[in-house]
């Protein structure tokens, strides 16, 4: 019998000793219904160690107990104390813990939401990063990854931030409905701090720069219950889904910018949505669009733009700071005046009295946007000086002259090292500034050979007025007095 049922011959006399103890023949035993049956074969709840008193005392207070767990910081640990306190009989610290486990669990109900096409875009952050190295100091840098999911056909959207500020969680929301196509009717997430200014059940307060968004693209908020998080479940799971199919296929490559990870990021969103879902002959995408993004809200004609303002007061270096390392150029003849900075994601702008004096694109890495415009005579001709090469030197010496460019070559060549020759053509060419081009013209001619051209020897002759005098025929021939003691070649021989 027992090779039959494949139990124990001891569990089988077990079983025998109960339906005898119970008075019954076997043909009525057989008649009985399940659970009557079942309450003469089955003693107790089949755990030898439960005895009735102490069981019973934690089937009284085990809902407590599990209650008392959901607490911040509460442990196990306690709990089993304050349980030996109010028994003279307890389990052991392992029963007790397993049999209040066994409660949570049975009693953990999950509720399967079902979801309209169109009505809802759940979003959320990933709790690790990627990241991105700075080519300049090899550095690794945090970026955070915003996740965003439409729960019907589970299309989903993954892209990285540069930090978690709300000037960058818009800007990620509005490439998202751009993926999509159109607009849900409910945005839903957690009470992230970016998104909700207070937390309320049934009438959450939205911060403005959340509230402008909603109103650009006609969404409605709807704001998850505090401490649930699965009334977004389709964003929690997308979350994992993005530890295993993106991470794990970009975590041996090295991105430089946000925007090189987000070009990977995009390439991977589409891989993601176009591949068969699991035990379905479709895709993510292709369910989307035929049931989904007809019923999406269409997009506006352009992308909302979270914008930050600042007052400041234009210092005499003639540039404004945004960011601790970015700076940006203002024209200098505002020094001193008051002005407000506009600035987003793409663009910084700058206004005195409701006029526009300056607009830049937004800097991502350490430095100044310095426009030509803006800077004064002086300090523009210094940054052109430290451009000039010889080239510009030679080029600028030709449109004064030829004798000009003669001595500006000699000087040039004169040196160890051309660079070194630069401020001394520099000071020549001022010359012409000074003195007139003729007159610099005239003073490089009368200099022979070239190679003796220096910018002392040229000053020297404007300086005298010698370029005035009038130089002496090249067809003379030079008189030599005859003289007795002049030696000839023979001499030499």
């Amino acid at each position: 019998m027992e090779r039959k049922l494949h139990i124990s011959r001891t569990s089988l006399r077990a079983y025998r000793d109960r339906a005898e103890a119970s008075g019954k023949a076997m043909v009525d035993l057989l008649n009985l219904e399940d659970v009557e049956l079942n309450a003469i074969m089955v003693k107790g709840d089949g755990h030898r160690s439960r005895d009735a008193d102490r069981y019973a005392f934690m089937m009284e207070n085990v809902e407590e107990y599990a209650q008392q767990m959901k607490r911040k910081h509460m442990t196990y640990d306690v709990l089993y104390a304050d349980y030996q306190k109010a028994t003279d009989n307890p389990y052991g610290y392992t029963q007790f813990k397993a049999i209040i486990q066994e409660y949570e669990k049975n009693h953990d109900y999950k509720y399967h939401n079902v979801y309209e096409p169109g009505r809802e875009m759940q979003f959320d952050f990933a709790g690790d990063g990627l990241w991105i190295v700075d080519r300049s100091t090899g550095e690794a840098v945090s970026a955070i990854v915003l996740v965003c999911v439409l729960p019907y056909s589970m299309l989903s959207y993954v892209t990285a931030l540069p930090s978690a500020k709300m000037e960058y969680l818009f800007q990620a929301l509005s490439k998202a409905v751009e993926y999509f196509g159109g607009v849900a009717e409910i945005s839903k997430t957690d009470n992230m701090r970016q998104w909700i200014k207070k937390a309320n059940r049934y009438e959450p307060t939205l911060n403005e720069a959340a509230s402008q968004w909603c109103l650009h693209y006609g969404t409605d908020l709807d704001e998850c219950r505090s401490r649930k998080p699965r009334d977004k479940g389709p964003a929690e799971s997308l979350v994992n889904q993005a530890y295993r199919y993106y991470y794990s296929r970009i975590c041996r490559e090295t991105f430089f910018s946000i925007e090189e990870l987000n070009r990977k990021l995009d390439e991977l969103n589409d891989l993601y949505n176009n591949r068969d879902r699991k035990n379905k002959t479709y895709s993510r995408r292709e369910q989307f669009e035929k049931e989904e993004l007809p019923y999406l809200l269409p997009l506006p004609s352009s992308r909302f733009l979270f914008k930050y303002e600042k007052e400041i007061i234009i210092n005499t270096t003639y540039h404004f700071q945004v960011d601790k390392i970015r700076f940006y150029s203002v024209p200098y003849q505002y020094v001193g005046k008051k002005a407000k900075v506009v600035y987003d994601t793409e663009t910084v702008e700058v206004w005195v009295d409701f006029v526009r004096i300056a607009a830049h694109k937004r800097l991502y890495t350490e430095g100044y946007s310095t426009i030509a415009e803006h800077m004064p005579p002086n300090h523009l001709a210094y940054l052109k000086s430290k451009d000039i090469n010889a080239a510009y030197l030679l080029s600028k010496a030709s449109q004064i002259g030829p004798n000009t460019r003669a001595s500006i070559d000699c000087i040039l060549k004169s040196a160890l090292f051309v660079q070194q020759a630069y401020r001394a053509c520099q000071g020549v060419l001022r010359l012409a500034v000074q003195y007139g081009a003729d007159r610099l013209e005239a003073a490089c001619q009368r200099i022979e050979p070239k190679t003796a051209s220096t910018y002392k020897r040229i000053e020297a002759i404007l300086k005298s007025n010698l370029d005035e005098l009038p130089l002496m025929s090249s067809n003379m021939t030079p008189y030599i007095p005859a003289n007795d003691n002049v030696r000839g070649a023979s001499e030499y021989q």
